[in-house]
């Protein structure tokens, strides 16, 4: 549960963004920085886990941080494009949400085309990494290019991660309600209710951001056994 403390972080910082202004601005670099090694962790023990080599677990927090201010730019720079276009293509509240796409990985989403959208990121960002592992750079032409030789086997990644996210949404909606309640009453002294409200909110993060990178890093290595030939890293190869 190491990735935990991050979320909770990002989480935490997310809150300052509702003073506006430049606070906000970087509240949410912040934020997204937290929410980013929250994956890296991720990554590399489902990489682990899944029988890969990777060497994401010798990294240390400087270059964890290093990492993060190469990959974030380009992946906040997809997210704002994307819903950029949508935006102007007669859809501005679909556009508009899709800013929220990158928070969505780990945090509950409210629209179909937000799971999708937030699905798609987590796929683009696991690729940005393993492509800095390997080369040293977050190139999005090449990733591009590995995302679609790969989308014989990411593409149903993808769309199994929204489905299963939709899931989730549905049962963290229902549970939302009684812990809201018991949040806002007084049957419990005011630690206990906030402990378990953030108990809440951060196990559904945590099993939604295990889950992603479980779908997305078993759909990487078999497109690696079956797929192209040379991969944008060796770490998910069995």
């Amino acid at each position: 549960m190491e990735i935990v403390p991050w979320m909770m972080l990002s989480a935490a910082i997310r809150v300052l963004s509702v003073q506006g202004g430049l606070i906000a601005l970087v509240a949410m670099q912040i934020s997204d920085l937290c929410l980013f090694i929250a994956f890296l962790l991720a990554s590399r023990r489902m990489i682990d886990f899944t029988g890969g080599v990777t060497s994401l677990g010798r990294l240390s927090f400087g270059q964890q941080v290093a990492m993060g201010r190469k990959i974030l730019p380009r992946v906040i720079g997809v997210m704002i494009a994307g819903a950029a276009i949508v935006f102007t293509c007669c859809f501005p509240w679909v556009g508009a949400h899709m800013l929220l796409g990158f928070d969505g990985i780990a945090y509950d989403q409210q629209t179909i085309d937000g799971f999708l959208w937030s699905a798609f990121l987590a796929a683009l960002t696991l690729l940005l990494v393993l492509r800095f592992e390997k080369a040293g750079d977050a190139s999005l032409v090449a990733v591009s290019r590995e995302l679609w030789s790969r989308a014989y086997y990411l593409a149903p990644a993808i769309l199994l991660v929204a489905v299963i996210d939709v899931g989730l949404s549905i049962l963290q909606g229902a549970a939302r309600g009684v812990v809201y309640a018991f949040w806002t009453s007084n049957v419990a002294p005011s630690l206990v209710r906030a402990l378990t409200f953030y108990a809440f909110v951060f196990t559904f993060a945590a099993v939604r951001l295990w889950i992603t990178l479980a779908i997305l890093v078993y759909a990487l290595r078999e497109s690696y056994r079956r797929g192209p030939a040379t991969p944008v890293s060796g770490a998910t190869q069995a």
